[in-house]
């Protein structure tokens, strides 16, 4: 092991994925820094999911497949965090993709700066071809009273370090409980920051759970009120916000 090859534990819940799970398992599997895990939670597939799973483990060593009645992605994620063995976790969606330099600069960022929590600027793409991409930029660095007015995080990008921060696990809710995490992850003071480049693909689809307005609104109202104790009157203005944020974005 050299440097910061085989220090991240990659976690990937997956359901109905057959169709892009190959993407995702071989942008992995590129990483110009070796990666210790990459663990995937089948969800309670209906397609062949599992068995393309089984199948991809006799190509890929490193792939750990974990399976689940349906629960949904963050049951799925937080799954993933518990069998994690690594210094890093880090996240990745079925259907999304990394390219070969992602925890190349992420890893050699984090180790290089002591920062326990970072993410990335990511192209968002809509389709085959450089000109139905976006690049979706965040901001240098976020602390919890930034992220508790909206989330610039794309969790593909994120990595923290488990070995100081301990395992932390996402809430149980179908949307937003990946921001839920980060409002976990600098609740006590520290600050999430970006790592330079733009090294991950997220792919957008009419299947995605962020396409359900209504529904993530009702979510994050919850994680307000359920996981940061915060009265109607400051969670409905928060949600405003985050709302308002998440609609330009």
């Amino acid at each position: 092991m050299k440097g910061s090859d085989c220090l991240v534990s990659v976690v990937t819940p997956a359901f109905n994925a057959e169709a892009s799970l190959h993407r995702a398992v071989s942008s992995v599997a590129r990483q110009k820094t070796r990666v210790l895990e990459h663990i995937i939670v089948d969800d309670g597939s209906k397609d062949n999911t599992l068995e393309l799973l089984y199948a991809l483990g006799t190509e890929y060593s490193h792939l750990t497949v974990l399976t689940q009645r349906r629960h949904g992605a963050a049951w799925a994620r937080n799954a993933g965090i518990e069998a994690a063995r690594g210094r890093y976790i880090a996240f990745l969606d079925a259907d999304d993709e990394w390219l070969p330099d992602k925890l190349a600069c992420q890893v050699g960022f984090m180790e290089e700066t002591g920062t326990l929590f970072s993410y990335g600027d990511y192209w968002r793409c809509f389709g085959a071809g450089e000109a139905r991409r976006k690049r979706v930029r965040g901001p240098a660095a976020l602390d919890y009273s930034d992220l508790l007015r909206g989330c610039p995080i794309g969790c593909l990008t994120v990595a923290f370090n488990q070995e100081a921060l301990g395992k932390v696990y996402m809430p149980d809710v179908p949307r937003g409980h990946d921001w839920g995490l980060w409002l976990r992850l600098t609740r006590g003071g520290g600050a999430a920051r970006r790592y330079p480049g733009v090294e991950a693909i997220y792919h957008v689809n009419r299947y995605s759970l962020s396409t359900n307005k209504l529904g993530k609104a009702h979510d994050v109202y919850r994680i307000y009120r359920e996981q940061e104790r915060l009265g109607r009157a400051r969670s409905l203005i928060y949600l405003t916000e985050h709302t308002l944020r998440s609609l330009i974005n």
